[in-house]
């Protein structure tokens, strides 16, 4: 005959005094810690999840006092289920906003949303909605260039940081050293983060 085990009030809901229910706790792991799962590939709104360890170890730290053989195995195990339950579709290619560490900017009304959405591409800036303007940049930029080239590479720029290659266009700034150029490619990175790479052509042939 069978002991029924006294539920202890302090115990989560996902133990039951003897085992875990794994999708229970996936459930509740997922509320504290939202994550989605494309293509087997664990995402957090900061993005893709490079190393796993470390929601392995959040995983540990909340199950370890409720296992007592199998722990490696168990923390395996729940992770695949996290999986399972974090499902997602590919996130969709939006051209309309900007996805900054601190919100969405909305092209089409200019509205920004101070909360972050899942996506494939945020930039690793933050949105200053009262910024001063950029008068050293503006400065440099009519050192650098003609006037009438300036809003043709602030246009660009904007258009970079959008996902998408419609104005099939590419721009080259023609100069010689130390002019400043390679500045425009620094302030790019900044702003993209990995998404841009800066260098010499001929780092791009070899």
């Amino acid at each position: 005959m069978k002991k029924n085990i006294s539920r202890n009030p302090l115990w989560p809901d996902w133990y039951n005094g003897k085992k875990i229910d794994e999708v229970q706790f996936g459930r509740a792991f997922l509320e504290q810690w939202p994550l989605k799962c494309v293509n087997d590939t664990l995402y957090t709104l900061d993005g893709p999840v490079e190393d796993e360890s470390e929601i392995k170890q959040r995983i540990l730290e909340n199950i370890e006092e409720y296992v007592t053989s199998g722990l490696s195995k168990k923390v395996t195990n729940i992770l695949e289920t996290i999986k399972l339950l974090a499902f997602s579709d590919p996130f969709p290619i939006e051209q309309d906003c900007i996805h900054f560490q601190n919100g969405v900017y909305h092209l089409p009304d200019g509205s920004f949303q101070e909360s972050r959405l899942f996506c494939q591409n945020r930039l690793p800036v933050r949105y200053a909605p009262k910024a001063a303007s950029p008068d050293r940049w503006l400065t440099f930029l009519h050192e650098l260039l003609d006037d009438a080239d300036i809003p043709t590479l602030q246009e660009y720029l904007g258009y970079c940081l959008i996902p998408s290659t419609k104005g099939q266009k590419m721009m080259l700034i023609v100069g010689k050293g130390g002019e400043g150029k390679s500045r425009i490619g620094l302030v790019l990175k900044r702003l993209m983060g990995d998404a841009a790479s800066n260098g010499s052509v001929q780092k791009v042939e070899n």
